[in-house]
């Protein structure tokens, strides 16, 4: 029965503007796509048929059915998850399907932004990709970088920009960078193992909350020059077609524009780091009203936040609680298994909303570890 909660193009003013955002690939826990299936026929339809174009835009032996882990038998999603690339997969398949549900309920983006590899669903959404061709890149972007960034990781600080790299500074290693910086206090740095460890030992010394994040690679890492090379001549084969969407880059700093090497732009990703609060201050600049998060948790509504004050924010696909948890793990939802979509002003974030910033790419693999 379709849920009758969930009607975000109710929620919104006749002038308002829609910015999706679409997080890293595997940045969410388990998807709860079967809720906004039900959220009525045009949204069912949308998310089959998504999960079927990526279905086939996987190699042909060695994954699951992304139909059957995400819609028909979600509990078979976390033991499927373990496998290498199969959490990037189905954050890029859930990424498109909320964005193909959401315009199924009349809600259009007029900009994207992708954080990470998040662009790559960005770029799909915005029509120049296919959905199939999407998927490949996604699952030739997860190759070369369990190759490529082998023996590093990822870790988050409650810091500033300059603050995370006055921790670099302090454990002396400087082979870790600044990756990602997701909010004025949420930042994500890079390294080898050993030297990142160091770097958020260094951190909570100083009193800055610091977290190893379950990312077994480099990413956004000058060590990886080459693997974006690499990755561009896998890609490079793709059609691209026009934007139909302006879909602005915290990588590149601006939006994108036809006449752009889309390819080029993405296989950058791997090695430049990731600005942000730029990017969703100027969407926001240029008309934005309303930002929604085009994929599962609110992660990228809660940057929003932060960066712009006053943000009204969509969050329409939470995860699945896992079972017998109850509490802040389990987000409150309507009857529809949907929770109610609320683009009216939140309170200011309290001093720990940091910590829920985190990057899109930190979340492969499972979250926090």
């Amino acid at each position: 029965m379709p849920s009758s909660e969930f009607r975000p193009a109710e929620e919104l003013k006749p002038d308002d503007t829609c910015a999706f955002l679409f997080a890293g690939t595997g940045s969410a826990g388990a998807p709860d796509l079967p809720a906004l299936a039900r959220t009525g026929p045009g949204a069912a339809r949308a998310v089959a048929d998504v999960l079927d174009a990526v279905q086939e835009g996987l190699p042909p032996a060695g994954w699951p059915s992304l139909r059957t882990i995400l819609l028909d038998d979600p509990a078979a999603y976390r033991p499927a998850a373990r496998a290498p690339g199969v959490a990037q997969l189905a954050s890029y398949a859930v990424a498109v399907a909320v964005d193909r549900a959401l315009r199924a309920h009349g809600v259009h983006p007029a900009f994207a932004v992708g954080q990470s590899f998040g662009e790559i669903a960005a770029l799909v959404c915005a029509g120049a990709f296919t959905v199939a061709d999407g998927a490949r890149m996604a699952v030739s972007a997860v190759d070369v970088l369990a190759r490529r960034g082998r023996g590093g990781g990822m870790g988050l600080l409650e810091a500033d920009e300059d603050d995370a790299r006055a921790c670099i500074t302090a454990a002396g290693e400087p082979g870790v960078v600044v990756a990602c910086l997701n909010a004025p206090s949420a930042t994500v740095v890079s390294g080898p193992d050993g030297p990142l460890d160091a770097v958020l030992a260094a951190a909570r010394g100083r009193g800055v909350g610091a977290v190893r994040l379950a990312v077994p690679y480099l990413s956004h890492h000058p060590a990886l020059a080459g693997a974006d090379d690499e990755w561009y001549a896998m890609i490079r084969p793709f059609p691209q077609r026009p934007l139909e969407v302006a879909v602005h880059s915290p990588v590149r700093g601006r939006a994108y524009r036809d006449d752009d090497d889309l390819h080029r732009a993405l296989a950058d990703c791997i090695v430049e780091p990731v600005r942000l609060p730029d990017a969703l201050r100027a969407v926001h600049a240029a008309g934005a009203t309303v930002f929604a998060e085009a994929g599962a948790g609110a992660a990228l509504c809660q940057c929003a936040r932060l960066c712009v004050p006053g943000a009204r924010t969509l969050t329409p696909l939470r995860d699945r609680p896992r079972p017998g948890v109850t509490g802040k793990a389990a987000p409150a939802v309507t009857a529809g298994g949907v929770p109610p979509v609320t683009p009216k002003p939140p309170p200011d974030p309290g001093p720990g909303a940091a910590r829920d910033a985190v990057s899109g790419l930190a979340g492969e693999g499972g979250g926090r570890r």
